[in-house]
């Protein structure tokens, strides 16, 4: 089989990406109209200045007649800051056994190795009690939050009781919770500054509607004594790169309000050092800046005595308590697989927050139902009296494990680097060797050439390191989770062809 993905023209046998994906292209052609500026998705505002008032008046009447009334800017604009390989993702042929010269979607961060343990656990016999077709709490269900501060305590390593359910709530995924926290921390226009390379929705989650402004905070050049590209030290955070961000955020006009921390972090499938930690959880405090630790992938550490993960809520927790600074954020879609049913939780010990948090959650409240039907996984127990969650989670690590060993055994034999990988359901690797030279390509464009060689010619699609603003091209995130055992295995072969071909 690997002879047949090298002797064919792969050109011929996978399905083509556009350079720039439809949806991406429709906005760099849009054009936004209002009475005093022609605002372009791709050259930004022009004012109209220097001209008489009949040329004034005429093109206030033009930008009256041509703006549409069928649609808002702002609603084409939160579209237009989704991460192009989404859309990629969505507008190339997938695998299947119909079409196996399709791409295998290895980008988008989403689990598939679980249903035999999943669909059994949740088709149970659910008793509905009459209050469940009603108006529930806004925060959530009380047995609920109950059951998901127990869980929270058990995998992060808290004293059990430590969870106030009074500063959790529980809504409609990880981006939804995430948004109405920022809105009650932010002010329009505030910057949230995050380490780089992070996660490429984010920039969608806190600006499309909380308005508010993504300022990177790069490490690289904070770093002079780590040689080496694949070191994950070079990706800490630390004082003097928090300081310049924080610093280019107020140069740009916007007040530093957050700091988001990705941990264990995505793309890069690593978690920050505790010392790292303690370093932003400190600089927040004495910037009086809010620390959102995002913890998404808290209970898929698979290698944990080389993780060494401390979450933010143990690491940050004084005989006062975590204070007005520190927050957490997190949903099942990951660890659980459950993308699908949407339970996101957010926690906050401030106490000035917590109405406006429940409040802006009737904007997303999960159903009383789904709530019910993952309280009762949570509390699950097996025929021996043992937590069903502690079995799953071990079944997870073990399954998480061995793919990760088979994928970075091909990787280690077709001579390409990643950082080793000890959490999450990802691997960050280093394909900078097979950048074209060409000069008279921007670094975008050359990790966009190399992306598009990947999904046309062998059928791979990943996320690109552009998309979350890594400093240097050439990077992608493979999401070794988002396959079945099939698509898995052939993914491996195709990496092989991929590396042999290049050489």
């Amino acid at each position: 089989m690997f002879e047949e993905y090298t002797s064919i023209s792969a050109a011929m046998r996978f399905p083509k990406v556009p350079p720039t994906s439809k949806m991406t292209a429709a906005f760099l052609h849009s054009t936004y109209h209002n009475g005093r500026s022609l605002a372009t998705a791709k050259g930004g505002p022009k004012l109209i200045v220097g001209h008489s008032r009949r040329d004034v008046a005429t093109a206030v009447e033009r930008a009256s007649t041509e703006r549409s009334l069928t649609r808002s800017a702002r609603g084409q604009r939160a579209v237009q800051l989704l991460p192009t390989y989404l859309a990629d993702a969505r507008s190339v042929e997938k695998y299947s056994p119909q079409y196996p010269n399709g791409a295998l979607q290895l980008g988008v961060a989403e689990s598939q190795m679980l249903e035999d343990w999943l669909v059994p656990a949740l088709n149970i016999d659910l008793k509905v009690s009459p209050d469940c077709i009603y108006y529930q709490p806004t925060p959530g269900r009380q047995g609920f939050r109950t059951a998901m501060a127990s869980y929270m305590e058990d995998m992060l390593d808290l004293d059990k009781g430590r969870i106030d359910t009074e500063g959790l709530v529980v809504g409609a995924g990880c981006n939804a919770v995430l948004e109405n926290l920022c809105i009650c921390l932010a002010e329009a226009g505030d910057a949230v500054l995050i380490p780089t390379p992070y996660y490429a929705a984010f920039e969608f989650d806190l600006v499309a509607r909380a308005d508010l402004y993504v300022q990177a905070v790069t490490t690289r050049d904070h770093h002079p004594e780590v040689t080496s590209s694949d070191d994950p030290a070079i990706y800490y955070p630390s004082e003097a790169s928090l300081d310049a961000a924080f610093e280019k955020a107020l140069i740009a006009g916007h007040a530093p309000r957050i700091l988001l921390i990705s941990h264990p972090q995505n793309p890069l499938g690593i978690c920050y050092p505790p010392e790292v930690m303690k370093i932003c959880i400190n600089w927040c405090r004495s910037r009086r800046v809010h620390l959102i630790s995002d913890e998404i992938y808290a209970g898929s550490i698979y290698r944990p005595e080389l993780a060494g993960f401390s979450s933010a809520l143990k690491l940050a927790d004084t005989q006062r308590g975590l204070g007005p600074y520190v927050h957490w954020v997190y949903a099942l879609s990951k660890d659980f697989a459950l993308s699908g049913l949407r339970v996101g939780a957010v926690y906050s010990e401030n106490l000035e927050i917590r109405t406006p948090m429940q409040k802006l959650n009737d904007l997303c409240q999960i159903s009383s139902t789904t709530q019910l039907w993952t309280e009762t996984i949570l509390n699950r127990v097996d025929a021996k009296g043992n937590s069903w969650v502690h079995s799953f989670r071990k079944e997870n690590h073990r399954r998480l494990e061995a793919r990760i060993e088979a994928l970075t055994s091909v990787l280690d034999e077709v001579s390409i680097p990643y950082l080793a990988p000890t959490a999450g359901l990802f691997v960050w690797i280093n394909m900078s060797q097979f950048l074209t030279e060409d000069s008279n390509l921007t670094d975008s464009e050359r990790e966009r050439k190399l992306y598009l060689s990947l999904v046309q010619e062998f059928g791979i699609l990943l996320t690109p390191g552009d998309s979350t603003r890594n400093e240097h091209p050439g990077y992608f995130r493979c999401v070794f989770t988002a396959a079945s055992d099939e698509e898995f295995e052939l993914s491996l072969i195709r990496f092989r062809a991929f590396a042999n071909a290049r050489r």
